[in-house]
This record gives C-alpha cells, sequence and structure tokens, in this order.
C-alpha cells in the first residue's frame, strides 16, 4: 500500500500552511516563468500542494506582495511558505522590507504580537545568485525544496548619510531609500555591501543590454572598469566584537566588500572561511593596486579563495564597516547592497553592521530552506 502522498512532504511543504509561488519574470536570462511551467508547477501538483501564484509586473511587485501579504500573514501568525524564482534580489526585497516594518514599529508600548517568520524556498533564477551557491541551495534546487529544512537567515544594516539615494532605472533616475532613522537612510541585506571596484561592476553591468549575457557581463564590466583603474578616495575602517575601529591603511582604496556569503558566483569564492548562514560579516579589501594586480588578486578567488591569503588583501571576521568617503565625483561613490546600487553623498559616509542571532538588537525575519 502506497504512502498518501502528504506523508512525503517536509514541514514546510504541508496542508497546514499558506503557499506562495513568486515568479520574478525579468531575474538573469528571464526564464523563470519557464522553469515554474516546466519544473516547480508539475511538481506541486503531483503532491496535490494548494498554492497561489504572483508574477512580477515590475521591480516594485516583491516589495507589494510583502507589504501587503507576507507581512500581514505572519503578524497573524499564518504559516506561510514562500517559493522564490529569483536572483538575489527578491529575498533582499522580502528580508529589507519586513525588517524595515518591523523596525518601525518597536515604539510601540503594547505586548509584541505573535510573529511567524516565513519559511523561503530560494530557486535561483539571477545572474550570479551568490546567496543560493553560497547556501548549497544552487547545487539541486528542486532537491532541497523536497527535503531541505527552514534555517534562519542572518542579515546585516547598512546606515548612510542623509542625502543618500537608490540608484534605479538602469542609472537614469534617483528615489527615496525606503526606511530612515535620524542620521540617515537604512537598508538591510543578507549579501554582500560593497563600494569600489565591485560595486562600480555591478551598477554599470545593470543593464538590459549587459543582462543579456549573463554571468558574462561582470567579466565585460571589469575589462571596461580597468582600462583606467580609478583609485576610491576615502577612509576606510572597521571594528571587530572588541568595539575598537581599525583604519584600512591609506586614502586610496581598488575594491572594499563585506560579506555574509562565501560564494558572489558559483566559482567565485569571496570568503572562504564562511559557513553557510553562519551570521558571520567578513571584510575583503584590495588597497591602491594597478589594474593587472587587481586582476591577479581576483583571479585566484576562483581557485577555492586563494586571494585571502594573498599580502596584499585584508580578510577579517568584522562586526561593522565604516566608509567616509572623498570623492567629488557621484559615479565613485556609488555603493552596491546584495545588487542594488546607493549613490552616497559628497562627503557622506555608509555604514554596514552585522545584525546579532540573539540578545536586544537580534532580528531574523525569514527562513531559507536549505
Amino acid at each position: 500500500m502506497s504512502l498518501p502522498a502528504q506523508q512525503s512532504l517536509p514541514g514546510h511543504l504541508l496542508p497546514d500552511r499558506e503557499i506562495h509561488v513568486v515568479i520574478s519574470i525579468l531575474s538573469g536570462r528571464h526564464k523563470a516563468k519557464e522553469y515554474y511551467e516546466e519544473s516547480i508547477k508539475p511538481l506541486l501538483d503531483s503532491h496535490s500542494i494548494v498554492y497561489f501564484t504572483h508574477e512580477t509586473k515590475s521591480t516594485k511587485t516583491i516589495i507589494e506582495l510583502t507589504e501587503k501579504l507576507f507581512i500581514v500573514n505572519a503578524r497573524q501568525g499564518v504559516k506561510q511558505t514562500i517559493i522564490l524564482l529569483s536572483g538575489d534580489g527578491g529575498i533582499v526585497d522580502i528580508v529589507n522590507t519586513f525588517t524595515t516594518l518591523l523596525n518601525r514599529r518597536n515604539d510601540d508600548v503594547r505586548a509584541p504580537s505573535i510573529f511567524l517568520k516565513p519559511a523561503i524556498v530560494l530557486i535561483p533564477m539571477g545572474t550570479a545568485n551568490a546567496l543560493a551557491w553560497s547556501s548549497g541551495v544552487a547545487q539541486d534546487p528542486l532537491k532541497t525544496m523536497m527535503e531541505g529544512r527552514p534555517k534562519s537567515l542572518p542579515s546585516f544594516k547598512v546606515c548612510f548619510s542623509r542625502g543618500a539615494e537608490l540608484v534605479v532605472n538602469e542609472g537614469q533616475d534617483r528615489e527615496a531609500i525606503g526606511d530612515e532613522d535620524e542620521d540617515g537612510p537604512i537598508m538591510y541585506g543578507a549579501v554582500v555591501a560593497s563600494w569600489g571596484l565591485h560595486a562600480s561592476l555591478v551598477a554599470m553591468s545593470d543593464t538590459t543590454e549587459y543582462r543579456k549575457h549573463g554571468l558574462a557581463r561582470f567579466q565585460m564590466a571589469a575589462e571596461q572598469l580597468l582600462k583606467e583603474v580609478h583609485q576610491y578616495s576615502g577612509k576606510v575602517k572597521w571594528r571587530k566584537s572588541d568595539g575598537e575601529w581599525r583604519d584600512l591603511p591609506g586614502p586610496q582604496h581598488s575594491y572594499v566588500l563585506a560579506t555574509m556569503v562565501s560564494n558572489l558566483e558559483e566559482h567565485f569564492q569571496i570568503s572562504p572561511a564562511t559557513r553557510p548562514l553562519d551570521g558571520s560579516l567578513r571584510l575583503v579589501a584590495i588597497g591602491a593596486e594597478p589594474a593587472s594586480e587587481i586582476m591577479r588578486i581576483l583571479h585566484l578567488a576562483y581557485q577555492s579563495g586563494k586571494h585571502v591569503t594573498d599580502p596584499k588583501v585584508t580578510y577579517e571576521d568584522i562586526e561593522a564597516l565604516r566608509i567616509e568617503f572623498d570623492e567629488p565625483d557621484e559615479q565613485w561613490r556609488m555603493v552596491c547592497v546584495d545588487g542594488k546600487i546607493v549613490a552616497a553623498t559628497q562627503g557622506g559616509w555608509v555604514e554596514v553592521t552585522r545584525i546579532p542571532a540573539t540578545g536586544m538588537d537580534a532580528r531574523r525575519v525569514v527562513e531559507l530552506v536549505c
């Protein structure tokens, strides 16, 4: 006698949950819809799973779904699973929106309401899919969906000086960052925050034209940027758990990046010491170097992260990173937060802080099935 299909299902796909499938139409090479029709839908249907589908209509769809549906459910104690066919940007929209909305209400004196973290099944459809490769999801997304377990997703907070704005519409437009405190705008991320070559590369290659080339878009943008290598001027410092700030030497830098993941692409291992969802924030920095040196060092990252042993690389487990910009030209003050680009103001600053797993400042808003 065969067991009912339900008994072979993991907890996050059981009938006591509300299940939503979100299809990010424009992620990566625009293959999400096709993958849903050919792989996800037949698999869910064969197990008689009840679910709701949502297709993105714009870059704001996932944020709007989170505000109007996912967070409402979470606050009412509804168990929910979000099967997300997108790149890193989709999960970041959910994390950023959840954390922003929850933090806005921390002046409420009433007893805290119920809050049930949604489980996210990530089906990687972006260009680099850093979170999916680093958490072990990308190797076999369907197997992960059917056999994985939800784990809390660590995140970090990024504060900017006043006047910083999101760069949108392929660099043509600017818009306000959703949230702010007394110092200025705030965002949350789960993958990477960077300034220098990495941020410029993401900003430059984030166009329809570049995206057509998939992962090669980064290589193409790098070649373009390294033709006349720019040295980024600013003061960079970082802090360990002892609370003491340390300076990165020199007034100029090539590459400054804080990350919670091991891999930025399948084979590009930026932080070899990072374990899946371990909650650590690591700094990878290269000082002012000529183009040939930067390329040499970054190519070592494709060799299981060998770049971190190079004497020209700073590699540290940190609590926070602060950058004070000394660039008159806006294009060299671009900061990348999980693929989104922020233009910082002249003379402004940015600070990235690890959000702890426990204690007063702790906040883990979603779980990732891995």
